[in-house]
């Protein structure tokens, strides 16, 4: 095949930017799918555009483009017109739109519509072509569309892809061949095209994830691990509890001690609704690891979280440390030396110890909390510090158990389906917007008597077309609003020591209210916090809302979560009426299966790869249930197929091979 340099137009520089997206041969590019698409071939006459939709219309200039500064905004405005009606073009912080644009001129244009002020198409995309279905790519800056499109048609056009799927497949699974697939999720030539292309190489990606998980699994099973002995382990561990633990919670201890009994090993996921005790889990395995002379780890997602788990885990285990990337230097010395050297049996940090410089004495026990947060890559990192660690990964997100048998093939599968006595399920409420004054006031009248609560924003600075649903805003009405309240705001971009001391004096009661963005989605644990309301609920998905959710009703009081509306698509109504109907996570999980379809379910690319991801995670059940027949199937080819496919499955998810031979 070609290489990327024999393109037309593509010298050092272009290379070294196609490189940053993980682009280095022409196959590379091929299975560089689009993020999304702009379609074109349907238009909407501007009379009958409705708020909030994303549009295409075929307009004309009518009047000269103007610009003006707000808001430390150049802003850039067009009008427009079709002959139904007229709007308005708008840009933010891009000046230079401002000399694009001629009075007469016609093209289409796609944007999101907003009748604030009038009719407006903020930040659209401009096609002077005939129109068509537009594919739009990730990117960095300095390639644009125009480059990557010009490149991916040269390699189609050069033909060389071989299709390694057996024709026989393709007629039994009603599948399109691979030269049309890749054409047509390149450049489309009608929806129907693309949403067969979509499910071929969906059908592709499934097939060969599965294929190698499978082989990464028979052959993690062909290698002996530790054997860990257990005898008197769980006796002693219930006798410290101050509590006695659900029957779901003892199922699955046995489960995890059965795996870390046997000299294979262990792989297992835990998936519980939030709530549900998982961490008592992660507790007991941790246990039976020191009681064997071995080193074990806890990997979570935010500091915020680990600092959570670490002091948790304080009352058990003295030999414990806590490593994260905001450590001073010297401190991150000498818990280094400690981990390499043995003092350390417990060892709890973030993805800080995926680096290179970490070693452990005798790594026997991986767990991973919220699992869905680190991609396979990062899990086999830090597996592979010990020699065939047993692995415990925890996720609070659940999802469909046909969907988990499917998505973790690799994981034998354990389910805490009951919360622990004396919960009381968190009420959940549709605030309208006249009540939402009365509604701070109300958690301003709680924390009088010791509660706190949580403000939950979608947005950290405020941005145009979606007034009133940033951080910045919300503070600064509810300390006018509360002048009395102890107010903070969270969000990810502060440096993680202001992150801890906000957290830490709302644990404390120093602060009441507390002002977030999604940073507090999981893990974070306040009995005290007693509501939750969450601004612009149609702006987060349903497994982010149960998850937000999530975050009260920890402790003995009854508490709530408000959810406050602008407005309300077909799809978000949905989600919202599940939240108002269910605090059941695994009904919450086949509900939002069921709006969005997959989701990000299979977190297996790293960033970067967001536009092969966005093919692989459109797939349906039905190509699911394909992809997984297909791979059972693949041991009975001849053996030049099958040669060729199980070398393409191992060199796509060569993680998986990196782990079973670990």
């Amino acid at each position: 095949m070609m290489n990327l340099s024999d393109l037309k137009g593509i010298g050092p520089k272009r290379l070294a930017l196609f490189s940053q997206l993980h682009i280095e041969s022409p196959e590379d590019l091929l299975r560089f799918y689009p993020r999304e698409y702009l379609d074109y071939s349907v238009t909407t006459p501007i009379a009958r555009l409705i708020e909030g939709d994303r549009v295409s219309v075929r307009c004309t200039v009518i009047s000269e483009p103007t610009v003006y500064y707000a808001k430390g905004m150049y802003i850039v405005s067009v009008r427009v017109s079709d002959g139904s009606g007229n709007a308005v073009l708008r840009w933010m912080n891009q000046p230079y739109r401002r000399n694009q644009f001629h009075v007469g001129e016609t093209f289409h244009a796609n944007g999101t519509v907003s009748k604030k002020h009038g009719t407006v198409l903020y930040n659209p995309v401009i096609d002077r072509g005939s129109g068509g279905i537009l594919p739009i790519y990730p990117t960095v800056k300095g390639l644009s569309q125009a480059v990557i499109r010009d490149a991916v048609s040269a390699v189609l056009d050069a033909n060389e892809m071989t299709d390694l799927i057996p024709s026989e497949w393709l007629t039994a699974y009603s599948l399109t061949d691979l030269r049309f697939a890749l054409r047509n999720i390149h450049q489309p030539v009608s929806s129907d095209a693309l949403a067969s292309a979509k499910e071929r190489l969906s059908f592709d990606e499934a097939f060969l994830y599965f294929t190698a998980i499978r082989i990464a699994k028979d052959e993690r099973e062909r290698h002996n691990g530790f054997a860990f002995q257990t005898d008197g382990c769980k006796e002693r561990f219930m006798r410290s509890l101050p509590f006695c633990p659900t029957d779901a919670q003892l199922r699955v201890m046995n489960e995890v001690e059965t795996d870390m009994r046997a000299d294979r090993p262990m792989n297992r996921l835990i998936q519980g609704d939030v709530g549900s005790g998982k961490t008592l889990i992660a507790e007991y395995a941790l246990s039976l690891a020191s009681e064997n002379g071995k080193q074990g780890v806890l990997l979570a997602p935010t500091e915020i979280l680990a600092e959570q788990h670490c002091q948790s885990l304080k009352r058990r285990f003295g030999r414990l440390c806590l490593y994260t990337g905001s450590l001073p230097q010297k401190e991150k010395n000498e818990i280094l030396n400690g981990i390499e050297s043995g003092a350390y049996d417990v060892i709890v940090g973030t993805h800080a110890l995926l680096s290179d410089s970490v070693h452990f004495r005798d790594l026997g026990l991986v767990v991973t909390d919220e699992q869905h947060r680190f991609g396979v890559a990062q899990r086999a990192k830090i597996e592979a510090k010990g020699v065939r660690p047993d692995v415990l990964v925890m996720s609070a997100t659940p999802i469909p158990r046909t969907l988990a048998l499917l998505l973790y093939a690799d994981l034998d599968l354990s389910v805490i389906d009951q919360l622990p006595p004396g919960r009381v399920p968190v009420r959940t409420f549709l605030v309208p917007q006249k009540k939402r004054k009365d509604l701070y006031r109300h958690l301003s009248d709680c924390a009088q008597n010791g509660e706190r609560a949580y403000v939950i924003c979608p947005l950290i600075e405020p941005t145009e077309g979606l007034e009133g649903l940033s951080l910045a805003e919300i503070e600064s009405e509810l300390k006018e609003l509360l002048p009395d309240a102890a107010i903070a705001s969270l969000h990810g971009q502060m440096p993680d020591s202001e992150k801890n001391r906000i957290m830490n004096a709302f644990r404390d009661g120093s602060v009441s209210i507390l002002i977030a963005t999604t940073v507090i989605e999981v893990g974070v644990d306040v009995p005290e916090a007693t509501a939750v309301v969450i601004e612009g609920a149609e702006h987060f998905g349903l497994a982010t809302l149960h998850q937000l959710r999530g975050r009260v009703g920890r402790g003995d009081k009854p508490s709530s979560c408000y959810l406050l509306c602008r407005k309300l698509t077909e799809q978000s109504k949905r989600r919202v009426e599940t939240m108002l109907e269910t605090t059941d996570g695994f009904t919450v999980a086949q509900r939002d299966f069921e709006i969005r379809g997959m989701g990000d379910l299979f977190g297996v690319r790293q960033s970067g790869e967001a536009g092969l991801n966005s093919v692989f995670t459109a797939c349906s059940p039905e190509t699911l249930e394909k992809a997984v027949r297909a791979s059972n199937e693949v041991f009975s080819l001849p053996k030049t197929q099958y040669n060729l496919l199980i070398e393409e499955a191992v060199n796509r998810y060569r993680t998986f091979s990196d782990v079973a031979h670990n």
